[in-house]
């Protein structure tokens, strides 16, 4: 890709000064379209050292409101950010819904340093290559545009222009170690950006390589290229005249006063793409697809009010019982397990994921306490995860699971997970149909960089039967201690247990990995359920960190 640039590409400054502010006023046009349709940007610079992209971006952004963008400056990651997995802080620097994005070098900076350097061997090089294309078709599907730039110029060129920079005290500074390194290894360098281009050029996110030899023409093929990919996904013609906007910035602007209000929560009438109904996301964009029925239609057709007999849940034993001394003498065996291996995640510095998902009222909320009550309490955390709100309301919806990832060394227990959406968001509507399938994919990509990284990762649900978590509900009606637990939503949720069940099989049978596998845990009897909860995060911890001695 790179070899087939013409670097000789040029643009006479009056030419340059007719073309600078139509296609900025364009773009500032957009930037209020992209508000109103809630439609994500995420806009990448990467390329040569020496090539200006910060004059670049700074040309980008002059003309934008500020309050609709935000710039990321890449550097290679922090002590605290080596204990994530890698992509995390990117996911954490994605865009809310209707925000820009731009990155002064980005994910793909760090794989490159790494490849270059010889940290990174193949096989690593082409996971790497597949986390991202998976980041970032995840983005894409999402509704983002992506849009990747790589600003080009020759070993010749970079070197003419770091000696002009370091024959001048006052700029001197601005070449660093990393650029003459890149400088005296460009061809090796060059070699891997041309198979990272292969490896992660796609229709979604398709890389454009400018020619920067010339800053003009650099500067006016970056502002063309944004504008004509926004526009393609706005279905605005980049070629129609822009309105005419004076050079402060038009704070009366409706589009982005509403984004900014429901941000912070101040208006009532703020329409948020998060509050929309699943037909209604991008219905104002010309590009989007026509409505769909109501995700729960299709379900209801397919289902009956009985229960299936074929599915996964349905042949699960549910007469598996503990008597009370079993039960207290195994439970003080795994707790006291449970508590040497808690020292050893934090000595290994093995971060540790548990998934609780199930029936409402199956005992989740007690086989979480058996596994917190003998551990340090410095050493996890508990999500109990609800319906999203806030920053999270407004983003990818794997974006709040990546914040609540733990770091090397911890445990992390979430109370309700990602599955919510193949599961509630599915029966419910909230998701449609395309996003709810394309999920299995995405959340086991999900979970295999997760484990790719060395997290320990057991995942549970809990199975009980209608009648059983009936009487539970009738318990908790008459138990002031516990009527708090009971919503009028269980009861509602009670009325659609087909549709959950279905949605359940379809869950475990699609996301139930060698990397990640399922337990499904027999809950009729609390006792017993307790018992295999930790019998299972016991026996997962050993194979992974070795036997412990009591």
């Amino acid at each position: 890709m790179l070899s087939e640039i013409d670097l000789d590409r040029r643009i006479e400054k009056a030419e340059y000064r007719r073309r600078l502010p139509e296609l900025q006023a364009r773009l500032y046009n957009m930037e209020q379209a992209l508000l109103e349709t809630h439609i994500p940007v995420v806009i990448v610079f990467e390329g040569w050292a020496g090539t200006s992209k910060i004059g670049a971006i700074g040309v980008l952004m002059r003309k934008l409101d500020p309050r609709g963008l935000r710039v990321h400056t890449v550097t290679p990651p922090r002590t605290y950010e080596t204990q994530y997995p890698w992509l995390h802080r990117f996911w954490l620097k994605t865009p809310s819904y209707g925000q820009i994005a731009i990155f002064d070098r980005s994910w793909y900076r760090e794989v490159l340093a790494a490849r270059t350097h010889k940290d990174l061997d193949a096989a690593g090089w082409r996971e790497r290559c597949e986390d991202i294309a998976s980041f970032e078709h995840q983005m894409a599907d999402d509704g983002a545009v992506i849009i990747k730039l790589w600003l080009h110029i020759s070993k010749r060129e970079q070197q003419r222009r770091f000696h002009k920079l370091e024959s001048d005290p006052v700029t001197a500074w601005q070449v660093t170690d990393e650029d003459r390194w890149q400088q005296q290894h460009y061809n090796r360098v060059f070699g891997a950006v041309e198979d990272l281009m292969a490896r992660t050029d796609a229709p979604y996110a398709p890389w454009i390589a400018l020619s920067a030899t010339d800053r003009r023409y650099a500067q006016i093929a970056m502002l063309e290229t944004v504008v004509n990919a926004l526009g393609d996904k706005l279905g605005i013609d980049p070629a129609a005249p822009a309105k005419a906007t004076d050079d402060k910035f038009d704070d009366a602007g409706q589009a982005m006063r509403h984004q900014i209000d429901s941000l912070g929560g101040s208006s009532t009438n703020v329409v948020n793409r998060a509050e929309l109904g699943p037909e209604q996301v991008r219905a104002s964009v010309a590009t989007a697809e026509a409505p769909q029925a109501p995700v729960g239609t299709a379900i209801v057709a397919a289902s009956t009010v009985t229960r299936s007999a074929s599915g996964i849940l349905s042949r699960v034993d549910l007469s598996q019982r503990l008597d009370e001394q079993t039960y207290e003498g195994h439970l003080a065996l795994l707790q006291a397990k449970l508590h040497q291996l808690g020292y050893q995640i934090y000595l290994q510095k093995r971060p540790v994921v548990l998934v609780f998902e199930g029936w409402d009222a199956a005992g989740k909320g007690g086989a979480i306490h058996r596994i917190t009550a003998e551990i340090d309490p410095r050493s996890y955390v508990v999500h109990p995860i609800a319906a999203p709100s806030g920053d999270d309301k407004v983003h990818h919806y794997l974006y709040r699971f990546w914040g609540r990832l733990p770091p090397r060394g911890q445990m992390a227990i979430f109370d309700r997970s990602w599955y919510g959406r193949v599961l509630v968001e599915r029966v419910e509507g909230f998701a449609r149909p395309d996003e709810w399938q394309r999920a299995f994919a995405e959340i086991n990509e999900f979970e295999q960089q997760l484990v790719a990284f060395g997290t320990v990762m057991c995942k549970f649900w809990l199975q009980i039967s209608p009648e059983e978590q009936l009487r539970r509900f009738e318990e908790r009606q008459t138990d002031s201690f516990k009527s708090w637990k009971l919503t009028a939503e269980d009861w509602r949720n009670r009325d659609k247990w087909p549709l959950y069940e279905q949605a359940a099989d379809e869950m475990l049978l699609r996301t139930s990995t060698p990397a990640a596998p399922w337990t499904i845990v027999e809950s009729e009897d609390k006792r017993f359920g307790r018992i295999k909860v930790l019998r299972t995060v016991v026996r997962r911890l050993e194979e992974e960190l070795g036997k412990v001695k009591l």
